[in-house]
């Protein structure tokens, strides 16, 4: 699955499992709901930026941005990722569409009216002095994208005055496997992905909240947002370190102990059976585990299975030995990665995927500390102060997303109103720090 010229301008690659189980995700809730991609993701910046000429500085980083990783503008035909080095007319053609100036009063507001993209897209709100950076899921995953706004930032705070398009085929991003070592993985490997594929898709449905998904038509993209105080955040984190668990475990634990006291009731509440999300970045050999290739899908789903009902502190166990032991502990997991994902893509394109019930429940993913990724400050040009990340859930799973900005925790619920109401949402997100400070004694 490697780049391959295919004319004197254009590069192709087949997708990866994982890429392809998004873009077919992504297709399917096009089709059936206006254009709009189901788990694109978004990071909105609030930012100072010290310029006599904003919009063209911006527009000047973002196309060097392209130059120094053109994944960003590769787009997906025929289950294959299409990159084109671009002469002035295709540059800017690029540039209208992924540049786009909001007269919206911030964000938030802008998103209500927001287009579907059909490449990673920058937004500038001048009224908020915001940035707002969209991706499909097929071509960014959380941390890619953490990482992006740092890419981002840092070149627009130290741009070239020249770019010359050209080379920049050589810096596209090659698929996680090969960079891995395991283009083919081996067939003890096939099979263990095919055995853990098999556990989480027979363990399904499991409990999830009251959700009209899969009886009704798709509203609009949500995301309700917890701030937690920066001394309860402390509190939170010193606690966990006492004990020698981790905050995701913690956190993770609280959503399925609010899970199964706000449980619909005609949910299979026997167990819990979630697909969470690891980083692989860490495994990788420089430049893949940096900022240089953000533009990447450089992660493994994994899944986990709780019988149920247990105690707060069974669940924080589980979390704890599945967290720490899935990669950490067990590198061999490695090379089963590409067959569990190819499984995946396999499975979604299944006519049985669309008969079968959709899991209910939040997908729950940990960005960590945002401040490992982007600066508070570049130079003496950019101030960042505030943060903020979700995706667009149009037809399918919710998400719930976690981090650390400024020593605060924020708990992120990207929902569909049309399938949750966003005060059921409110209650969960209170109910997880409600049964955090209990369990904590904060």
């Amino acid at each position: 699955m490697v780049w391959k010229k295919v004319s004197n301008n254009q590069w192709e690659r087949p997708l990866d499992g994982l890429e392809a189980f998004f873009v077919v995700t992504a297709n399917m809730s096009a089709k059936l709901c206006d254009g709009r991609e189901h788990y694109t993701l978004f990071a909105s910046l609030n930012v100072e930026i010290d310029s006599s000429d904003v919009i063209s500085d911006l527009q000047h980083a973002w196309k060097q941005l392209r130059y120094e990783q053109p994944q960003i503008a590769t787009t997906i035909q025929d289950m294959k990722r299409l990159y084109t080095i671009p002469d002035e007319d295709d540059l800017d053609c690029w540039l209208n569409e992924t540049f786009i100036v909001s007269d919206a009063l911030n964000v938030e507001e802008m998103q209500k009216v927001i287009k579907p993209i059909k490449q990673i897209t920058l937004y500038y709100v001048p009224k908020s002095s915001e940035l707002m950076i969209r991706g499909h899921h097929y071509t960014v995953d959380g941390t890619g994208m953490e990482l992006l706004c740092h890419s981002f930032l840092n070149t627009l705070a130290h741009s070239d005055e020249a770019i010359t398009f050209g080379d920049e085929s050589v810096r596209l991003a090659p698929i996680m496997e090969e960079v891995l070592g395991f283009s083919e993985p081996s067939i003890q490997a096939r099979e263990k992905a095919e055995e853990l594929l098999g556990s989480y898709l027979s363990n399904q449905p499991a409990i999830g909240p009251i959700s009209k998904l899969g009886s009704v038509p798709s509203g609009k993209c949500q995301n309700a947002e917890l701030i937690f105080s920066p001394e309860i955040t402390d509190l939170l984190v010193k606690a966990c370190h006492r004990k020698g668990i981790t905050v995701t475990s913690a956190i993770h634990a609280a959503y399925v102990s609010t899970l199964m006291e706000h449980a619909d009731p005609d949910s299979e509440k026997s167990r819990y059976t979630s697909m969470n999300q690891f980083d692989l970045r860490p495994y990788l050999p420089p430049p893949y585990d940096s900022s240089k290739y953000a533009a990447s899908v450089y992660y493994a789903p994994h899944p986990h299975i709780i019988n149920l009902p247990t105690s707060y502190w069974d669940l924080v166990d589980s979390f704890t030995r599945y967290y720490k032991t899935t990669f950490k502990q067990n590198p061999n997991t490695l090379e089963m990665t590409g067959a569990f994902k190819r499984g995946m893509h396999q499975v979604v394109s299944s006519p049985e995927f669309l008969e079968a019930p959709a899991p209910k429940d939040a997908l729950v993913s940990s960005l960590g500390i945002v401040e490992n990724f982007i600066n508070h400050e570049y130079g003496n040009k950019i101030k960042v102060n505030d943060f903020k990340f979700g995706a667009d859930i149009v037809l399918g799973m919710s998400m719930l997303f976690f981090y650390t900005f400024q020593g605060k925790l924020r708990l992120v619920h990207s929902f569909n109103d049309g399938f949750q109401k966003a005060e059921d949402i409110i209650v969960c997100l209170e109910s997880i720090q409600r049964t955090l400070i209990e369990e904590f004694e904060l």
